[in-house]
């Protein structure tokens, strides 16, 4: 089994970032009060199914959020009271974070990365919302610091981004990553497990097919009913199916199992404001369901890459 730091299984992402920093480092999730192509009548009005109308943020409609300042100064006060962090991520969160005026995106992102405490910088985004002009400017970024964008992949069937009314295909994560490549930012994405339809070997090609294309870190997510989402709808219709807790723990493995070994796992289970979720019930208890994880790569005897580098093992010969 690979060395993995603190005698996990997996590749965590708070000792990676302890190791690379030599201090505690969080993210602040910021509300740039952006929108999406997918809501605006460009690709749809509907937005994703699984997304409510205030992105996942929380902020209550017709509001506008506070200055991005203001959201760095509340978020260090948090983060240092409940975790003793020492230093930050600016994390660009709500909606399409490269969606808008050249101009405005960087004022937003310079913004940001003020405050002396601001070591990194992480904008989340769309596959086909990443021209070669932000691309420049996100990467202008990378010199002084810890760069990301955190791309929405999901997956990569063509029946599931069709459900989800993602608004593209895999051709435009593939040319999305493609253009991430060369440059000198990171990328991490973002995973759906649960969605309607797929087996643990759909989920699977997934983890293998974007860990060919070359990322360095994911976040797992659980497919969650948030409130005012297209999906609620479906849901209290009787029309959508959710993981049990211990069916996602097992998916969570066989996914990870199925991931390079190289990427960095900076989630392993969904968040959401307690106020906007619907269900599965279980989800509220995120501490629980990562121990569980924990537990079954242990009991398994697996680990993150296993039967992922089982198999180039087995192409190379």
């Amino acid at each position: 089994m690979p060395m993995f730091p603190e005698n996990l299984r997996y590749h965590k992402f708070s000792p990676y970032l302890k190791n690379k920093f030599g201090c505690r480092v969080y993210k602040i999730s910021l509300d740039a009060g952006l929108g999406c192509p997918n809501r605006d009548g460009t690709l749809s009005t509907r937005g994703c199914i699984f997304c409510d109308t205030s992105g996942g943020s929380g902020r209550k409609p017709g509001s506008r959020p506070e200055s991005i300042s203001r959201q760095i100064s509340s978020g260090m006060q948090g983060l240092r009271k409940k975790y003793k962090a020492d230093k930050f991520i600016a994390y660009f969160q709500t909606f399409t974070n490269t969606y808008g005026p050249l101009e405005k995106l960087k004022k937003l992102y310079q913004e940001a990365v003020l405050h002396p405490d601001v070591i990194g910088l992480s904008i989340a985004t769309r596959p086909d919302c990443l021209s070669k002009d932000i691309l420049d400017v996100i990467e202008s970024y990378s010199e002084n610091y810890f760069t990301w964008v955190e791309l929405g992949v999901q997956s990569v069937h063509k029946k599931s981004l069709e459900y989800m009314n993602r608004g593209h295909g895999l051709p435009e994560t593939k040319d999305a990553l493609l253009s991430l490549k060369n440059r000198r930012i990171n990328v991490c994405a973002h995973f759906i497990l649960g969605l309607p339809g797929e087996t643990f070997e759909d989920m699977a090609e997934t983890a293998r097919i974007i860990s060919e294309l070359g990322i360095q870190a994911a976040k797992l997510h659980m497919l969650y009913v948030a409130r005012n989402s297209q999906l609620e709808k479906e849901y209290r219709k009787g029309k959508v199916s959710l993981l049990t807790k211990k069916q996602y723990v097992q998916a969570a493995v066989h996914f990870l199992e199925h991931l390079s070994l190289d990427v960095v796992i900076q989630r392993l289970v969904s968040e959401a404001h307690t106020d906007l979720l619907v269900a599965p019930e279980w989800l509220k208890n995120k501490s629980e369901v990562i121990r569980e994880i924990e537990k079954e790569l242990k009991d398994k005897d697996t680990w993150q890459g296993k039967k992922y580098e089982a198999l180039l093992n087995k192409k190379k010969v």
